[in-house]
């Protein structure tokens, strides 16, 4: 059996594993990259409010950090960058997006500090978070940093219009032209709406008057100032003109509309007429009570024994006794019901006032419009018509301006509440290159393993199967694999075939014994193979019964004759030294030659030729 030598194995192998390799290492490559590689965009934001350290938001609210990744949020984000849902939906944005807290070493011993002091009830507030965002790498590396940093600019937005600033006023006016109104109808809503608007405004202003936009160049300041504009002059000439004008669309319809108002205004101050005197009442009986007795008196037993006034006016305002801990009775403090009943008075006083307003203003015009004719002739509507259709466009171009400061002030605000610590950066999640050389690498080792077990295994295979045990030759069974391999095939023109055989082995073998036999056959094949030396364009074969093979890619008549010849005189060299007599014989055909081109008519033609060297030498010269 051949040698162990690795070399050998991974010489015949080197082709497949270098294949191997690199088709693992780029196959990792391209699943790695489509399936297993992310880009992760990553920052840190921090809470900054006033109530921040507590958990809370500016207005009040716990602070909610899923809110950043809301489905409306993320839906605005996609819109403003333009991602269809071909590149990506916003369920698969929110999925990929974490908010973790930052919570260090100092927060988790003050907690613990705080729990071991029996603040049972202490949690962390962590101002802190880490928000990332994951996703493939199909559409670019700068794809989740811009993404993150949009969804960042749209929480902001979002929470300074839901945590920090007042919301807008609702603009009734955008579509006032068809809901029916008259004339006079419309130009009330103008009014209520600019006056909604401008006490808005007024909000802002004192919150943070010096704001400015820059998109729009405006501030609340100037924004109040111009609906004032509008409602002070503007309108007011539109209601002189309508008033004075007595312009209506339909008289009656609009008389019966004042007349109900005036009807439901009637009801609303009858019910808040007997509501004042009620609660003025109540505090006069409390007022009254308070000063002609004290404290209730009660018992052990928490019952009172006080005077029947005492225990009967105001049951719900005065003073309770509740026991403490200890068993002790203890009165409880409900002085705060008194100012709600002073609240609700003053709720019910203005209410009243407000409706003695609205009320004479009903009656004046019911008055004006009493003797006006039935509707106003077609000049008249059309004139006023186009000028509240000019005020309400007017208006709405304003409120658009308005829009867009307000949605400016609350990135502002939230920009002022939530600040970005760092930039928002990218990373992979693990470097493909360096994973990709080093899947080449364990290939590589894998594959010079498993050649070195195959050759091995190859070698066992030869050895048992198609080596001839007595002189270490291919055996028959390797010669006829070698002739079905090359079977079918059309020959070279240089291919040759040369048959050896030892006529007289038998004979000697018989004389001499088997161990000398078998002796004889290894020194034959000993030559045969120092002369004829096996390669991969060369093979020798033990063909049995004394009958050698050799194949060869390219070997000349001239080249065999010589080669036999040495053969012939070691052969002879060699019987005189161990006393045997080996006649050999031999036979060679080539395939250019002979005018054949296929290997088992060559090799019949080769054995055809096996004879002492006089005949073949005849058989040589008959050929040619």
């Amino acid at each position: 059996m051949k040698e162990l030598d690795v070399f050998r194995y991974l010489k015949k192998y080197r082709a497949i594993i270098a294949g191997v390799s690199v088709l693992a290492g780029v196959a990792f490559f391209l699943i790695a990259q489509l399936y297993i590689q992310q880009y992760t965009a990553v920052t840190v934001i921090e809470y900054t409010g006033a109530r921040a350290e507590e958990g809370y938001s500016p207005d009040g609210k716990k602070i909610d950090t899923t809110e950043l990744y809301a489905t409306n949020l993320v839906a605005q984000a996609m819109k403003k960058l333009d991602i269809d849902v071909t590149q990506a939906t916003a369920d698969s944005i929110r999925m990929n997006i974490h908010v973790e807290p930052v919570i260090t070493e100092e927060d988790l011993l003050v907690q613990q500090a705080k729990l071991d002091n029996g603040e049972k009830d202490y949690e962390l507030n962590p101002t802190r978070y880490v928000v990332s965002f994951s996703c493939g790498v199909s559409s670019g590396k700068e794809y989740p940093r811009m993404v993150l940093n949009q969804i960042l600019q749209e929480y902001a937005s979002y929470y300074g219009k839901s945590h920090v600033n007042t919301s807008l006023a609702a603009n009734p006016v955008s579509d006032i032209t068809t809901k029916g109104y008259d004339y006079l109808e419309m130009a009330e809503v103008m009014d209520d709406t600019l006056t909604s608007i401008t006490d808005h405004l007024a909000d802002k202003v004192q919150w943070n008057g010096e704001f400015r936009s820059s998109r729009t160049g405006y501030s609340f300041q100037d924004l109040k100032d111009e609906f004032e504009l509008i409602r002070d002059v503007e309108v007011r000439q539109l209601f002189s003109e309508i008033l004075a004008g007595k312009i209506t669309r339909d008289r009656d319809l609009l008389l019966e509309k004042y007349e109900n108002r005036n009807n439901n205004l009637t009801i609303s101050n009858s019910a808040a007429s007997f509501e004042i005197d009620r609660i003025k009442g109540i505090i006069g009986a409390y007022e009254d009570a308070m000063g002609e007795f004290g404290t209730p008196v009660v018992n052990d037993q928490g019952e009172s024994v006080g005077d029947t006034l005492q225990n009967s006016v105001l049951p719900d305002v005065y003073d309770d006794w509740n026991k403490d801990e200890d068993g002790n009775w203890a009165p409880v403090d409900r002085t705060a019901e008194y100012d709600v009943l002073l609240e609700k008075y003053i709720e019910d006083r203005t209410l009243y006032e407000h409706n003695v307003i609205d009320g004479d203003y009903n009656r004046y015009v019911l008055d004006v419009f009493t003797g006006a004719p039935a509707s106003s002739s077609q000049a008249d509507q059309e004139r006023v018509q186009g000028e509240i259709a000019r005020l309400a466009e007017e208006i709405n171009a304003l409120q658009t301006i308005y829009y867009e400061t307000n949605d400016e002030y609350n990135e502002y605000l939230g920009a002022q509440n939530i600040m970005m610590l760092s930039s928002v950066r990218v990373t992979e999640r693990f470097p493909i290159a360096v994973f990709t050389i080093l899947i080449v690498v364990i290939f590589g080792a894998l594959g010079c393993a498993g050649a070195a077990l195959f050759g091995r295994i190859e070698d066992f295979i030869e050895y048992y199967a198609f080596t001839n045990k007595v002189d270490g030759l291919p055996n028959r069974a390797k010669c006829d694999q070698f002739i079905a391999s090359r079977e079918g095939r059309p020959l070279p023109e240089s291919f040759a075939c040369v048959v050896c055989k030892l006529a007289n082995l038998q004979t000697e073998n018989a004389r001499l014994g088997r161990e000398a036999g078998d002796q004889m056959l290894k020194d034959f094949a000993g030559m045969l193979t120092s002369i004829f030396a096996p390669s991969d364009r060369l093979f020798v074969g033990n063909n049995g019964a004394g009958q050698y093979l050799i194949f060869a890619e390219a070997l000349e008549r001239e080249q065999a004759e010589a080669a036999l010849f040495q053969v012939g005189v070691a052969l002879e060299q060699k019987a005189q030294e161990r006393g045997y007599r080996l006649e050999l014989q031999n036979g060679f055909a080539q395939a250019g030659a002979e005018q054949c081109y296929y290997i088992r008519e060559l090799l019949s033609t080769a054995m055809k030729r096996t004879g002492p060297a006089g005949a073949r030498a005849e058989a040589g010269a008959g050929s040619r």
